[in-house]
């Protein structure tokens, strides 16, 4: 009996240990991705694991594992015999993300037009309006996207998918996203004539919520290829077109 009851406190001390492990995993996680998009790491940084372990005063396998899960959301990348790097931004890299995010954030608008409540409406709207009532611009700074903004753009894209029922969908749009988030924040001014996002979100929020699946999904398809456009003329996407071997 007492054996038995020595086991149990052993197991359920080994669970507590790997829930705050998990738990430690997903706080370096979110703060390095955090780091990321915010551009307080820049593309093509090295990720240093000792000085990430005593900032985070975590363990070698906690940073590890929050690396690997950033590698697989294609926020960093891991090089043999160099270690993690922020991914680099290239155009060729760019395109493959649009057109990933084309197809996932498509599929999961037509499913949240076909499955949504009016729940997801409700949410949509909100997204939509708090997006309208945030200055796009950091005060003092007009080539500089605030970080309010970034944020709330970010909910109402959620917001467009949420209604789709699936989870693993979700899951597999977040990625890209993030990603695409990244050469934004980076990429700087482009040449450019003056854009109407918020229209733009509005049409795609207002077809949505009319249950018209196409012209939501080509609105969307349509805003999406339009900011690599843009991104295309920045400074930092012609800088890699002239470093090209030719």
């Amino acid at each position: 009996m007492r054996r038995t009851i020595d086991t149990c406190r052993v197991r359920l001390m080994e669970t507590d240990a790997g829930r705050k492990s998990s738990s430690r995993v997903s706080e370096v996680y979110e703060q390095i991705r955090s780091d990321i998009l915010a551009t307080r790491l820049a593309p093509g940084e090295k990720l240093k694991i000792q000085p990430l372990c005593e900032r985070f005063e975590v363990s070698l396998s906690v940073v590890r594992e929050a690396l690997t899960r950033l590698t697989e959301q294609r926020l960093v990348r891991s090089v043999p015999q160099v270690g993690f790097t922020v991914r680099p931004l290239d155009r060729s890299g760019l395109l493959d993300l649009t057109n990933v995010r084309v197809h996932l954030e498509t599929l999961a608008l037509r499913w949240a037009i076909q499955r949504g409540d009016l729940e997801w409406e409700t949410a949509l709207v909100a997204a939509l309006y708090r997006l309208g009532k945030t200055p796009q611009n950091t005060p003092g700074a007009k080539d500089e996207l605030s970080e309010a903004w970034s944020i709330a753009h970010a909910e109402f894209h959620t917001a467009l998918a949420a209604g789709c029922g699936s989870p693993l969908l979700m899951e597999l749009r977040s990625g890209p996203y993030d990603a695409a988030e990244v050469y934004r924040r980076w990429a700087g001014p482009a040449e450019r004539e003056p854009r109407d996002v918020h229209s733009e979100h509005t049409a795609i929020a207002d077809a949505a919520i009319a249950r018209d699946d196409e012209l939501a999904a080509t609105l969307l398809e349509r805003h999406i290829r339009r900011t690599t456009e843009i991104l295309m003329t920045s400074h930092l996407m012609r800088a890699d077109e002239t470093t090209k071997p030719r």
